[in-house]
């Protein structure tokens, strides 16, 4: 660890977490705090104004399953997610498969440097084989720029790190995910958590 905590530091509380017991999360709102786990269901806070906003804006029901959202899109990249590891870890999942039929996929690497050591190892090609997009760095569907945009009333599945409304087009559906869960929900055409693929 480069960032220890200085010798004898004291803390008010500490907390333990086992990463290895947590659920890949996926959000069901207009929020990133409104998350659950990808085999969760939506919650149901009726009568939360901001709960209830969103859940018209989204499409979305309480109690239903988050698996049940189809995918139109998918998103993959940008500076949130777009590391050299976000990269392999999609590839990972996608290497071998295809992107599921109407679901369009892109994958933006979040520099030019990202783009040369992932073109160096053969990720474009995982991507490609896959059917997804492989372009430039740059904001891209992050933000909707580009005409790289979500239709009004379809789900994108994205590595971005917001889903406020508009964001990604005028009425697009915003779910935020892992690269490895964006990347399975573009196989299986819903939201998918990826340890299905990967065990």
């Amino acid at each position: 660890r480069s960032l220890p905590s200085d010798p004898g530091a004291s803390f008010d509380k500490a907390v333990h977490i086992d990463a290895a017991t947590l659920e890949p999360m996926v959000t069901y709102g207009t929020n990133p705090g409104m998350v659950v786990a990808v085999n969760g269901h939506v919650p149901d806070r009726k009568g939360d104004p901001v709960f209830d906003a969103a859940m018209k804006y989204m499409g979305l029901n309480p109690g239903e399953p988050i698996g049940n959202a189809p995918v139109n899109v998918v998103f993959v990249g940008s500076c949130t997610n777009g590391r050299l590891s976000d990269l392999r870890a999609a590839a990972r999942v996608l290497r071998g498969r295809k992107v599921a039929s109407g679901v369009h996929m892109l994958v933006v690497p979040g520099s030019q440097e990202v783009k040369r050591l992932a073109e160096a190892e053969g990720l474009h090609d995982v991507f490609r084989a896959a059917g997804a997009e492989w372009r430039e760095s740059g904001c891209s569907m992050c933000l909707g720029m580009n005409g790289d945009t979500v239709g009004k009333g379809q789900y994108s599945v994205s590595t971005s790190n917001r889903n406020f409304e508009g964001r990604q087009g005028v009425g697009a559906r915003t779910l935020l995910a892992s690269p490895e869960t964006a990347a399975a929900s573009a196989i299986r055409g819903r939201v998918t958590d990826p340890r299905e693929l990967l065990s």
